[in-house]
């Protein structure tokens, strides 16, 4: 795909590699008649012949096209060049906060100024009918005025209809942020997979990692399904247990059990914060939580002594 770059597709002129998936590569790109930076999405090479695919990337335009908000990525364009589709939607100049959470800068005001947006967002297209099915860090991305934006409907899926951007339901998304549901491969999702997934991220800004994070992704998607969640307190004993009750509930394993809407959680979470007169985060929270996690699953996994087997 880096064979792309400097190259058109139709009035855009590729620029630069901002990221790739598995479906995708998206570019940077220039649109010269209306002097505009956008970003360009490109289906590769290998899936141009798979109609699933191709259909699963046209329909990702339609869904996102019909979302007007603020802190969701609008879309601009859809268009195929000599048989190579492409998706054109509004340049974010920044980072991702899966970039912010790698350097280690995300602070507790950053943390209460960015999440009420992006809940916002969510609840906004949960509204629509329209469920993301994939959020995560990368998924989220931070303008140069810390504005922060929805991105990525990829895996969306049309709640009231019942639709997939597949032609048939398969388990997808992230294993580290998969709600248990989804992890079963459930067809009956609703807007709850979703606000799971946000509780993974709120726990992994405030944790410092996130709560189940194995060696494989079998052995993540088995413990989102069946291992109690790790409470902040006993990973990091800084943490306030009102901040325990707040994950808790958004991590549920029993969808009913989670909170009605994005806006709920990260409202009960500014109030814990509140309530606990917490200040502020450790800035090493990531290699805290690191032993702690460790040790937690060392116990959790840890073989039976031979000479304890009766044999």
């Amino acid at each position: 795909m880096s064979s792309l770059i400097s190259q058109n597709l139709g009035a855009y002129q590729l620029l630069e590699t901002m990221g790739s998936g598995g479906m995708a590569t998206v570019y940077k790109a220039y649109h010269a008649r209306l002097d505009r930076y956008v970003a360009v999405k490109v289906i590769h090479q290998l899936y141009i012949q798979d109609q699933t695919f191709l259909a699963r990337f046209e329909r990702e335009a339609q869904i996102v096209a019909k979302l007007e908000h603020p802190h969701i990525v609008p879309v601009y364009d859809f268009a195929d060049v000599n048989g190579r589709p492409y998706l054109v939607m509004k340049h974010i100049n920044g980072t991702t906060l899966k970039g912010l959470l790698d350097a280690r800068t995300v602070t507790l005001d950053h943390i209460l100024a960015l999440m009420p947006p992006i809940a916002s967002a969510l609840d906004y297209a949960h509204g629509q009918g329209i469920l993301h099915r994939d959020i995560k860090p990368s998924n989220i991305l931070i303008d140069s005025n810390d504005t922060p934006f929805l991105t990525d409907f990829g895996l969306a899926r049309i709640a009231q209809l019942g639709e997939s951007t597949l032609s048939q339901d398969v388990l997808l998304g992230t294993p580290n942020y998969i709600s248990p549901e989804q992890a079963m491969g459930k067809q009956d999702l609703d807007a709850r997979t979703d606000l799971y997934s946000l509780g993974v991220i709120l726990y992994e800004l405030v944790v410092g990692r996130v709560p189940f994070g194995g060696d494989t992704p079998f052995s993540i998607i088995h413990d989102h399904i069946y291992r109690p969640l790790p409470a902040p307190s006993s990973i990091n004993s800084e943490l306030p247990t009102h901040i325990d009750e707040v994950l808790i509930r958004a991590l549920a394993k029993n969808p009913a059990d989670r909170y009605p809407s994005a806006r709920a959680m990260i409202e009960a979470f500014s109030a814990a914060v509140q309530a606990a007169g917490l200040g502020a985060l450790n800035p090493e929270r990531a290699s805290i939580a690191s032993e702690s996690l460790a040790k937690l699953r060392g116990e959790a996994f840890q073989p039976i002594p031979l000479a304890a087997v009766a044999l």
